[in-house]
């Protein structure tokens, strides 16, 4: 059974007649100490040049929060930068943020460029904590191998291996093409996140011409991999339902996609034990919302055992076929759930959303029991 116990506020504008913030994309992490650690891309509106990731911390599990600061000020950057990190905390107890930057040289341009549906250029970068998020090193830039920028849309995972990976899709150059066609990136670091190979797949066609953007990954059992991602088919325009690879190499071979039936945007996963998940998905058409499933992943498959509405019901249909990228940026009023298994047992779900016009950053305390 999922069981709803209660519900927070992360990130709130508390005076949204003086000024104008807003918060989005969240990730969250427990640390050695109890206290969680939040960190939730700030800003004045959706794809401001001011948008900066943001710590937050609570020492009540998630009830009450204290904003700290931005993870990195940008003063030594050359020109304003946007970023979005996502934290995770390692075996030695220090912390890793891993994510992406956008150069933001033109103060009138949005992210997602109208004029040739691309976005903007950036960076992929890195940055520690060895004080449980209190200071942070400088944010250090790595190296792709691929000319398009590398979406890291949720948090990076060390596997029991020792291994640090991530999953990434690719966001379209600014002159809107895609010279590397799409796929889901698999990015990888050996020696504690500082440098990265991101030359494996974790999700691919024959043509390369699905995206696998939102995605996320889970370990099972050691060595055995779960991911997930919401695919979107570029030559039809549409938006697939979710789709789940597994690895049972630490990541270094993936199954072809399996299709999970569920008509959703972005999604994540916890894993239960060596057979099951808990997931989280936004979901589009008639039936928007944000929704948590267990599911049994054995054999690998997905089937779908319980599924519970935790957020959203009544809400609009966000998304459509046929958009183009400037059009699905500006329309997605909720969105990047993810999953957070706390000490006590419980787990914590969290969100982004916009609610009378403010984006807002929400968790959901859950209990689940089988």
């Amino acid at each position: 059974m999922i069981e709803i116990v209660e519900s927070h506020v992360i990130f709130d504008n508390p005076k949204p007649m003086l000024r104008s913030r807003h918060g989005y994309f969240p990730g969250i992490v427990q640390l050695p100490s109890g206290d969680l650690l939040a960190l939730v891309v700030i800003g004045e509106a959706f794809e401001a040049v001011n948008l900066r990731t943001h710590v937050l911390r609570s020492a009540d599990l998630g009830r009450t929060w204290t904003e700290e600061g931005p993870l990195d000020d940008g003063t030594a950057d050359p020109f304003p930068i946007s970023d979005f990190y996502k934290p995770w905390v390692l075996a030695d107890g220090s912390l890793i943020a891993l994510g992406y930057r956008f150069h933001r040289r033109d103060p009138e341009q949005p992210i997602a460029i109208l004029e040739t549906d691309g976005a903007l250029a950036g960076d992929n970068a890195v940055a520690f904590s060895t004080d449980e998020g209190r200071t942070w090193s400088r944010p250090r830039v790595f190296p792709t191998t691929t000319p398009e920028l590398v979406e890291i849309p949720s948090r990076p995972l060390q596997l029991r291996s020792g291994d640090i990976v991530a999953t990434g899709g690719l966001f379209k150059m600014p002159d809107g093409t895609n010279p590397s066609g799409q796929f889901g990136v698999l990015l990888r670091s050996r020696d504690g996140g500082r440098t990265w190979d991101d030359r494996k797949r974790y999700f691919d066609t024959p043509d390369h011409s699905v995206a696998a953007y939102e995605s996320h990954i889970a370990e099972l059992a050691p060595g055995h991999l779960v991911a997930i991602c919401w695919a979107f088919a570029l030559s039809s325009g549409r938006y697939l339902t979710n789709q789940v690879t597994f690895s049972h190499d630490n990541g270094y071979t993936w199954s072809a996609p399996v299709d999970t039936g569920i008509a959703a945007e972005s999604a994540n996963l916890l894993a239960l034990s060596d057979k099951q998940v808990l997931s989280i998905h936004s979901h589009r058409g008639q039936d928007v919302g944000l929704y948590v499933r267990r599911a049994d992943v054995s054999g690998d498959r997905w089937r779908t055992l319980e599924e519970q509405l935790i957020w959203g019901a009544g809400m609009r249909q966000q998304t459509r076929d046929g958009q183009a990228f400037h059009e699905f940026a500006w329309s997605i009023r909720f969105g990047q759930g993810s999953l957070t298994r706390l000490t006590n047992g419980d787990v914590l779900a969290t969100h982004w959303c916009i609610v009378d016009g403010q984006g807002r950053v929400l968790t959901h305390r859950l209990r689940v029991t089988s």
